[in-house]
């Protein structure tokens, strides 16, 4: 009886099996009991997952923050694109060759108190003339000359003329040359009448 009793259990290694078969016996109950997918980001403590139970290669770049991720290596260059148009070459000439034209428009009107008011406007050639072209004014109806084949829409000049078409005029006596130069040329146009009154069209000069 004493020698059995010498043999028995102590208090402590008694309640150390206890708590161990505590410990196993909840852990198996969690294992048989939780549901399917029961376990959420709540459930994880901060830093339960580590790299070793991450499965290499299954993150994608979209797991992660903007940012996260270091910039790659840059790519081969692309191909040259087509080459765009390109302007007339330079340098631009002081004086406009024999037989280049330029173009432009005219406008010129005001209110006028009496007959005879002066509206006027300049017309430039950007480009110098060798010497002044010679000026035909074809008034609103009127037929062109032959120095002029063009018309009001498509202006055209004869090399050393500077064509004026008039589109239209009211209540004005029509467009009229003041001067001319190797520059450019000045024109104007008088009231008819008090009131509003206007000439406007297109020109063409051709060097000569």
């Amino acid at each position: 009886m004493h020698a059995l009793w010498k043999h028995r259990p102590s208090p402590a290694t008694v309640i150390a099996s206890l708590a161990l078969v505590v410990a196993l016996g909840g852990t198996g109950y969690a294992a048989l009991v939780l549901p399917a997918n029961s376990v959420g980001t709540a459930q994880l403590k901060n830093g339960a997952v580590t790299s070793l139970k991450v499965k290499s290669g299954s993150l994608l770049a979209t797991n992660f923050k903007a940012g996260q991720l270091p910039r790659g290596p840059a790519g081969p260059t692309g191909a040259t694109g087509p080459i765009g148009p390109t302007g007339p070459p330079g340098p631009y000439p002081d004086t406009l060759a024999s037989g280049k034209t330029v173009r432009g428009s005219f406008s010129m009107g005001g209110t006028a108190d009496v007959t005879g008011a002066l509206a006027d406007t300049g017309i430039s050639f950007v480009y110098s003339f060798a010497a002044p072209p010679s000026v035909k004014i074809v008034l609103q109806g009127a037929a062109a000359p032959a120095e002029c084949p063009g018309n009001a829409t498509a202006p055209q000049a004869q090399p050393g003329y500077l064509c004026i078409y008039e589109t239209a005029h009211s209540n004005s006596s029509g467009a009229t040359l003041n001067s001319v130069t190797t520059a450019g040329a000045t024109i104007f146009t008088n009231a008819s009448g008090g009131g509003g009154f206007f000439s406007y069209g297109t020109w063409a000069a051709t060097a000569p």
